[in-house]
C-alpha cells in the first residue's frame, strides 16, 4: 500500500483549507482518507502544528485535529529515532532543522512526502508529491 509523510502546513491544511493544497497533494490526502494509501505523520509535525496552531491566527480546533488522526486506522504518528536523526548528516541541502527532519522520515519510510516547501522540493534529495 502506497505511504506518505506529511509536513506541518499540508496536514493543517488538510484538515482546515484543502483547497490550498496542490492537486497531487489533495489526492494522497483523499487516498488516505478512503484507506487507499496510509499517512506517517513525523511526531515532529504534531510539536509544530501545536505551536502554529497556538502562536498564529490559525483557525484550528487542534484537538479534533488530534482524535482524528488517533482514530485513524490508516495514519500513523511516527516517533523520532536513532536511524532517522543519523540521516540527517546526508540532508545537509535543507538547512532548515525541522524540514530536514520531516524530509529524513520519508526517506527512512521510503515514502512520497506530501510538501509544497520550495527548498525541499529543490534539493531532489525525497520524493515530493504536492
Amino acid at each position: 500500500m502506497k505511504s506518505y509523510v506529511t509536513d506541518t502546513h499540508s496536514l493543517l491544511w488538510a484538515f482546515t483549507r484543502p483547497a490550498k493544497l496542490g492537486e497531487k497533494a489533495r489526492k494522497a490526502f483523499e487516498d488516505i482518507a478512503s484507506g487507499k494509501a496510509i499517512l506517517l505523520v513525523p511526531v515532529i509535525v504534531l510539536a509544530e502544528l501545536i505551536f502554529t496552531v497556538e502562536n498564529k491566527p490559525v483557525r484550528a480546533d487542534l484537538g479534533e485535529i488530534i482524535r482524528q488522526l488517533e482514530g485513524s486506522s490508516n495514519i500513523r504518528i511516527v516517533p523520532l529515532n536513532y536511524p532517522t536523526v543519523l540521516r540527517l548528516r546526508e540532508l545537509a541541502a535543507i538547512p532548515e532543522m525541522h524540514d530536514r527532519m520531516i524530509a529524513a522520515e520519508a526517506i527512512q519510510q521510503e515514502s512520497a512526502l506530501i510538501t509544497f516547501d520550495k527548498t525541499i522540493m529543490d534539493s531532489g534529495l525525497v520524493e515530493v508529491v504536492w
